[in-house]
């Protein structure tokens, strides 16, 4: 079990325990999916540090996430979390942009929350902003 991590890089253990649930349903909807992923323009330290860590620490501050999904004819920008709540919602409505210009495409992109729980005081807000919602067990 202490290797999960290796396949799942910043998931929690109970986001993993979520994420396999998800593949077990979805994933042969899938072609490949991409873990981690980086994006946006991260935070410059400034010149008080050498230009070795200057770059690292701009990388270690760019946005993460979680999967992306690779299906026929779209892209899923995919935030796993047991307790969906304001956090996730934020992340769900810049990620895709985020995304969109770092790797400079003009795909579509669906930003899909897999969870087993939502916060009651959002669901307006995921519905208003096109989330595709996965809450499991299903």
């Amino acid at each position: 079990m202490a290797n999960r991590n290796r396949f799942y890089p910043h998931l929690l253990d109970p986001d993993i325990d979520l994420w396999e649930d998800f593949l077990k349903v979805h994933g042969s909807d899938y072609t490949h999916f991409d873990y981690d992923v980086r994006v946006g323009a991260g935070r410059d330290p400034g010149t008080i540090v050498s230009e070795k860590f200057r770059k690292v620490g701009i990388d270690l501050s760019k946005r993460r996430i979680d999967v992306v999904g690779f299906r026929s004819g779209a892209i899923d920008i995919i935030e796993v979390t047991v307790y969906a709540d304001l956090k996730s919602l934020g992340q769900l409505m810049t990620y895709p942009d985020l995304y969109r210009n770092t790797f400079k495409l003009n795909n579509k992109l669906q930003p899909v929350l897999v969870c087993r729980e939502i916060a009651p005081d959002i669901s307006g807000a995921i519905a208003k902003n096109n989330i595709t919602v996965r809450v499991f067990p299903e």
